[in-house]
Order: structure tokens, then C-alpha cells, then sequence
């Protein structure tokens, strides 16, 4: 076991190199300990920061710094070129569980969303914990999608914990520690510098035994995390889209180097030779409709299919009022979900 020495100065030289992030890592890359690096800092490069009162903050937000030699820090993670030396956790870390991490594009589309949630919903049944980055789109979709499920998820930061990034995701990242985690490799206030955020990437892959790229265009950061994943001898999986869009050419460009390309979830069970018979199925709510009109609505729409409104109203031949009254019920019980304001398909 480490001793505590240790991780109060790697945490005061975590503060202390928060914009220059690099330099700590050349530093601790040295034969001194974390201590020594820091006595050896004159008055000034110190900046008046005070190791003890650092960590007292640690305590006081509920983080917990995990070392390498820790018995909690990640197996996988610990297997991979630059593991971190040592890593900021709020929440709890699945260790028993199998991990998957799910990437893609901030600009997500509609079916892009539909994809990201349908797997979501399935690998959780399966038991995975879900493993993303607290972005905007598909990152924040496949985090969504395991909390409605009731599983487990961790969001890797590009930035300190106690500095959420993007700030609309503060409550997201609140429910996801109540069953899952918020990891990152840097100091608990650390701002969300843009060259923190591929580096953070190889985390994201590190912890997973694959990582799935549902959309992303050429230039894009999930095809960084599918590099970090390749490199640590992981698998990447790709998923198809059209080929009039650009959120597919970096799928379609990783199915081409070789990513399986997956249609289903049972393509990535396979490959990970996992089991597929007997999901783990989670506890769902009763389908207890208030009227034949519900129940009908319901059964005309499907999981995997978006159905327009329009259609809706047409095949129900119902009043487009009545329609959108019981597709409101229908959302606000969780039988259904609205797609962009128009569409509707099953949720449970």
C-alpha cells in the first residue's frame, strides 16, 4: 500500500501543474517520490500551495486519489502505456463488472441517438458498465440511457471533478455517482483545457475491454479513443450509417481497417465471447394503461423504428387532439419516448 505521504504531495503537484499537465508527467516519471519532487520546488514555484489544506478538500467533496499500487485502482487500466500514476474518483468503481466503452459525435443525429440508446439498453441487461466522457451527444446519451436502465456508468473527465464540463452536465454527473463514477486524472479543480481532452481518451479506452464508436465525422475525438483502444490491444467496434452522412465516414473508415461492424448487440457479445442466451433482465415498470386508446397508441409504435406523428393519427383514427393528450400520458409514464419533437417509439 502506498503511504499517505504520498498521495497528499502527488495531489499538491497535480494542483500545482494543473495547466501544465505534461511537465508533472516528466517529473513523475523520475526515480524521486512525489515528496521529493515537491521539497525540491523553491518558495515561488510552490505558488503558497499548501499540500495538507489540498487534500483536506479531497475529503471535504467526497474524492477519493487512488494510486497504481492501490488495490482499487482499475486491473485493466494498470495494463496499458501511460497509465495514469494516479487517478481522482467520486462514486464508486465497478471493479467486478465488464466494462464497454461508447463514444461518438457531439453533433449527434436521430438515428445516431437511437442506436447509442438501444445498445446502451441491451449491454446493460447484459451487466456491462458503460464507460464514456460526460460530452455533449452520444456521450451523454449512453450515461442517460444506463441510468433510466438502472446500471452502471462512469464518466471519464477532461477536466477536474469539482469542474464539470460541459457545466449543463452537473446534474448528470451528480446521478451517475450514486451507482457509478466520475474519474479523472486531474487535480479536483482543474479547468477543461482543450489539449486535456484526447489524453483523457486513453483512459476511457484503458478501462474497457472494447470501445464501440456509434457516429463520429473524419476528424473526430471518438477516433482518437479507437486509436488509444487498438494500441492497448482492444477491441473496436464500428457502427454503419449512411453514406450520405458525415457522422459515418469514421465508423465506415474503422470497419474498413479492419472494426467489427455490428448491427446488433449479439455481434458484440460474440466477439467478446460472452454469452448471450440469458440477459440479465433489470426490473422494468408494469404496462398498465388507462384506456383501450392507450393501449393502441402504444402497440402501433415500435423500439427500433421511429413512427411519425402524422402517422400516428392515421393509423389510430383518433383526433390529432387526442393523439398528442395520450402520447403526453404515454411519455410521462415511460412507456414511450419523443425523437426530435415528432417522432415517437417504444421505450419500454
Amino acid at each position: 500500500m502506498p503511504h499517505p505521504e504520498d498521495k497528499i504531495y502527488l495531489n499538491a503537484l497535480n494542483v500545482l501543474f494543473a495547466n501544465n499537465f505534461s511537465t508533472l508527467f516528466s517529473l513523475l516519471s523520475t526515480e524521486k517520490s512525489a515528496k521529493q519532487i515537491w521539497d525540491s520546488l523553491s518558495s515561488p514555484q510552490r505558488r503558497n500551495i499548501d499540500p495538507l489544506i489540498e487534500w483536506r478538500r479531497l475529503k471535504e467533496n467526497k474524492i477519493d486519489f487512488i494510486l497504481k499500487a492501490d488495490k482499487e485502482y482499475p486491473k485493466l487500466l494498470k495494463e496499458i502505456s501511460y497509465a495514469p500514476f494516479g487517478l481522482y474518483v467520486k462514486g464508486k468503481v465497478p471493479n467486478e463488472m465488464p466494462a464497454i466503452a461508447v463514444v461518438g459525435t457531439r453533433k449527434v443525429s436521430s438515428y445516431g441517438k437511437l442506436v447509442t440508446e438501444k445498445l446502451v439498453q441491451e449491454l446493460v441487461q447484459y451487466n456491462f458498465t458503460i464507460i464514456s466522457g460526460l460530452a455533449y451527444g452520444v456521450d451523454s446519451i449512453a450515461h442517460q440511457t444506463v441510468l433510466e436502465n438502472r446500471g452502471q456508468t462512469i464518466a471519464v473527465l477532461g477536466s477536474g471533478i469539482n469542474n464539470i464540463f460541459p457545466s449543463i452536465n452537473k446534474k448528470l454527473a451528480q446521478e451517475i455517482t450514486k451507482d457509478g463514477a466520475l474519474i479523472s486524472e486531474y487535480s479536483s479543480q482543474a479547468p477543461a483545457l482543450k489539449q486535456y481532452f484526447p489524453w483523457r481518451n486513453r483512459i476511457i479506452s484503458g478501462l474497457c475491454l472494447a470501445t464501440i464508436v456509434i457516429e463520429a465525422p473524419e476528424k473526430s475525438g471518438a477516433l482518437i479513443t479507437a486509436r488509444f483502444a487498438l494500441d492497448q490491444d482492444r477491441e473496436v467496434f464500428a457502427i454503419p450509417g449512411s453514406i450520405f452522412s458525415k457522422n459515418s465516414i469514421g465508423p465506415h473508415n474503422l470497419i474498413k481497417q479492419g472494426a467489427k461492424l455490428v448491427s446488433q448487440v449479439e455481434d458484440i457479445l460474440e466477439e467478446l465471447n460472452i454469452q448471450y442466451s440469458l440477459p440479465i433482465i433489470k426490473d422494468v415498470p408494469d404496462l398498465k394503461f388507462d384506456s383501450k386508446e392507450e393501449e393502441k397508441i402504444y402497440q402501433l409504435l415500435s423500439k427500433a423504428n421511429p413512427l411519425p406523428i402524422d402517422k400516428i393519427i392515421e393509423s389510430s383514427n383518433l383526433s390529432p387532439k387526442e393523439v398528442l393528450a395520450i402520447l403526453s400520458f404515454l411519455e410521462l409514464k415511460g412507456f414511450i419516448k419523443n425523437i426530435d419533437g415528432s417522432n415517437y417509439v417504444k421505450q419500454i
